[in-house]
């Protein structure tokens, strides 16, 4: 598994925190739960990790995760929607495809719009700490990133 793509579960048995036993055993729960309880928060309350534990594979996690957009594809890019746009625009197909963007990137936006405002309830409500900090900071970021490939998007098919 790349460095860049450690999920929580992995960093926990790479640290030694948990075996994998353990975390498939604690993933079966979190499938079985009728109200989808957040994995570390299964594994603390079996007494499995610590919060502090928890607390080190997030951030763990986090750098992992702003590695990936300092080194990784810029997802926003749009030469290549371009590209395959400008190869379709004369083809009797793209009347449909438009409109089947338009579709695809309102469905992508408006559950952003709720995303992003639950985000910012939640983060009224939860402690004021530097970690929970780069988490919404992260969160909104990726909420932005996916906004502008639905744009990026719609833009490249619309009709010019």
């Amino acid at each position: 598994m790349n460095t860049f793509e450690k999920k929580l579960g992995q960093i926990l048995i790479d640290e030694g925190k948990v075996c994998l036993e353990d975390l498939e055993s604690a993933l079966s729960m979190q499938k079985m739960s009728s109200h989808r309880k957040l994995l570390g928060g299964i594994l603390i309350d079996l007494s499995l990790i610590s919060k502090d534990d928890l607390d080190f594979a997030l951030n763990r996690q986090l750098l992992y995760t702003e590695e990936k957009s300092k080194f990784g594809m810029n997802i926003s890019d749009d030469d290549r929607i371009r590209e395959i746009a400008d190869k379709y625009r004369e083809s009797e197909f793209f009347n449909e495809l438009n409109e089947l963007i338009g579709v695809i990137t309102h469905k992508i936006r408006n559950p952003l719009s709720g995303i992003s405002a639950a985000v910012e309830v939640l983060r009224e409500k939860v402690e004021t700490s530097d970690t929970n900090e780069k988490f919404f900071k992260m969160i909104f970021k990726e909420i932005d990133n996916l906004e502008r490939v639905a744009k990026d998007l719609f833009r490249a098919f619309s009709h010019r």
